[in-house]
């Protein structure tokens, strides 16, 4: 055996059923008056990052990586279409604060270029770096939040970037079969994180000093995630409950 494949229709109709899903309704009757207003722009960097992704779709139709194929390929286009829509539910949420939408960030521009300078292997490392952030984010966000309607949009944004990270992490363990591959991944893993996790610190620093978030708490959650995404794609935890609670997905390779 010397890898994994992945039954990536199962993903691609996981996606495909999700994609009918409405979009909130931008009216909101609660006060946010309450939340400080650096929540907002912290906010507006989240929806810009969120509003990228369309050359991994063209990469992934075209790349001769074994992993992947059409149904693959199809399933990171209705991957990027969630996201699309993730950032208009965060745009709604920036307009519930009272904030504005930004066209520009350095830490958007940063991942955004990581992401076109390598190849599908690394991009797809980088997304799921990106899945990590969010989904430590918009968690603890939420968690100082009154209960209301935008508690519950962030709520949904953490249930799907849950499911994200598993997607994820499903291509890069079949990529990651041979040792040396896997001694590869978690050196270039253990590096992105620490990159992205001092980036956040820095440019959301405001949102976190005034919600009452500590960096001691920040790096917790983040390290969390961090090492069961590393276990997800070394081997050492099943990658498949969001699909499957025996992990039907996976067919051995010979």
């Amino acid at each position: 055996m010397n890898g994994l494949s992945i039954d990536w229709q199962a993903w691609r109709r996981y996606f495909a059923a999700r994609s009918a899903r409405p979009l909130p309704a931008i009216r909101d009757s609660q006060d946010y008056a309450g939340v400080p207003a650096s929540v907002a722009r912290s906010l507006a960097i989240f929806q810009l990052g969120e509003s990228g992704g369309g050359t991994i779709v063209a990469q992934a139709r075209h790349s001769r990586i074994a992993s992947a194929g059409e149904d693959y390929a199809e399933a990171v286009r209705l991957f990027v279409n969630e996201e699309h829509r993730h950032a208009e539910i965060l745009a709604i949420c920036v307009r519930y604060l009272g904030g504005t939408l930004i066209r520009r960030n350095w830490t958007a521009r940063l991942f955004v270029r990581a992401r076109r300078l390598v190849g599908l292997r690394l991009k797809v490392l980088v997304l799921l770096a990106a899945e990590v952030v969010g989904l430590c984010y918009y968690h603890l966000l939420a968690t100082r939040l009154p209960e209301g309607r935008l508690k519950s949009l962030l709520g949904q944004l953490v249930n799907d970037e849950r499911s994200h990270l598993y997607f994820h992490c499903s291509f890069l363990r079949a990529e990651t079969a041979a040792p040396w591959r896997r001694a590869v991944f978690i050196a270039a893993w253990r590096t992105t994180m620490l990159a992205a996790a001092l980036a956040v610190m820095l440019d959301h620093r405001a949102a976190l000093r005034d919600l009452g978030l500590s960096p001691t708490t920040l790096a917790r959650r983040w390290i969390t995630y961090s090492r069961l995404a590393e276990r997800l794609v070394t081997g050492t935890e099943c990658t498949a409950p969001v699909l499957s609670p025996r992990c039907a997905p996976y067919r051995a390779r010979g």
